[in-house]
């Protein structure tokens, strides 16, 4: 699946080598597969491989590739970023900083002419069907000069080919042999798992763009689905991604599936991780409201100019009191934190305190937003009562 990286301008033209290579890939795991299931069954052992490289091959696409590499969002140590440049090979969704550029390009261009994976070319050009062109929209080299000045990113891309082909298919031969069933763990750990593999990551581009709700930013198509998340090691959590791309996380609430959130939180406990980024708690918060207060708008339209002033001075008002208790909750968590990583100079009592402090600004903040959410409510159906009796 290897694709040039080139800044040309050019007519769009079949790619044949990853055409064949995405046809072909599925056709065979269907019919080897079958083949081999209709005369051995299932297998314990290859099925266990094929789970076990596909969550590393997958996570290495999620933390590595994504939030790493293409995003910045935290930096990792030299064996870290090795082990996703090694199992990100083994995905064969190319190299990382080939998959970076295509990826910035999306972030930049997203849902234009520029967007590679652009989902207003339908589903399925999102899907997969631009990886089966030569886009000479996608591969602009001006758009990762970090990764290039980067040795290990940039002999991964130099070496990729036959790094991809020894870590996609001789890994799984290798492990098989040590078990005595090489071909089954190639099968299942080589082609049946790199196209799973393939058509979650795809999913990225097509479902999270389709399916799910945008309670951050409206203008983009990209969505929040649990659905999405959970086929896709928590990259569902779209719409939040899009609006805040340099965030390590894409399920930004605790209770939100996002296992690769939580490789990243705990390759940095173990001190192989750092400088995570997050975006302040003001500015997500800010962006919900924003866009609440955009889809009332909307509703707003087909209202009488009183109801409309009434809805929109309530509105005000509820929002002006959330903000005043996230600014509060946003100064209380950055200062915790100052005082968590100062290892002097902070006592004990004051620190438990400022725990003190911290959980009653986040009482006061649920009970604040819950209040925001009972008036949206309220407020939308008198603006419906106001519509149905014009």
């Amino acid at each position: 699946m290897r694709r040039r990286v080139s800044s040309a301008v050019g007519v769009e033209r079949i790619n044949w080598a990853t055409a064949m290579f995405l046809v072909a890939t599925p056709i065979g795991a269907v019919v080897w597969g079958g083949g081999r299931l209709y005369e051995h069954g299932l297998e314990t052992g290859p099925i266990v491989f094929f789970l076990v490289y596909l969550v590393l091959t997958g996570m290495s696409i999620t933390a590595g590739y994504h939030r790493l590499f293409a995003h910045r969002a935290y930096e990792a140590c030299a064996p870290v970023r090795a082990f996703y440049l090694l199992l990100g090979a083994a995905a064969f969704q190319d190299s990382a900083l080939a998959w970076s550029a295509d990826h910035r390009s999306h972030h930049q261009n997203i849902d234009r002419d520029g967007d590679p994976y652009n989902v207003r070319r339908g589903f399925l050009w999102a899907h997969m069907g631009w990886l089966l062109f030569t886009d000479h929209l996608c591969r602009r080299r001006t758009l990762v000069p970090d990764l290039e000045s980067d040795p290990l990113v940039a002999a991964q891309h130099r070496a990729y080919t036959p790094v991809a082909i020894v870590m996609c298919f001789g890994v799984p031969l290798s492990v098989g042999w040590v078990f005595g069933d090489p071909w089954g763990f190639l099968l299942w750990g080589g082609l049946i798992r790199v196209v799973v593999g393939h058509h979650l990551t795809f999913l990225v581009n097509s479902l999270a763009h389709t399916l799910g709700r945008r309670p951050y930013e409206r203008r983009f198509s990209a969505r929040d689905s649990l659905i999405t998340a959970l086929l896709t090691f928590g990259e569902g959590y779209h719409n939040f991604h899009h609006r805040f791309a340099s965030d390590y996380r894409n399920g930004v609430r605790r209770f939100h599936w996002d296992p690769t959130k939580w490789l990243i939180q705990a390759l940095a406990y173990v001190g192989l991780a750092s400088n995570l980024r997050r975006a302040p708690v003001e500015r997500i918060i800010a962006a919900r409201l924003r866009a609440d207060q955009e889809r009332l708008l909307h509703r707003v339209q087909a209202c009488s100019q009183e109801a409309a002033v009434r809805a929109q001075v309530r509105v005000a008002a509820v929002a002006s009191v959330v903000e005043s208790a996230v600014a509060r909750l946003g100064t209380l968590e950055r200062e915790f934190g100052r005082m968590r990583a100062s290892a002097t100079g902070v006592s004990r009592e004051h620190l438990r305190q400022r725990r003190a402090d911290l959980r009653a600004a986040r009482r006061e903040f649920r009970e604040t937003w819950r209040h925001w959410t009972r008036e949206l409510s309220r407020i939308r159906d008198s603006l419906d009562g106001a519509v149905l009796g014009t």
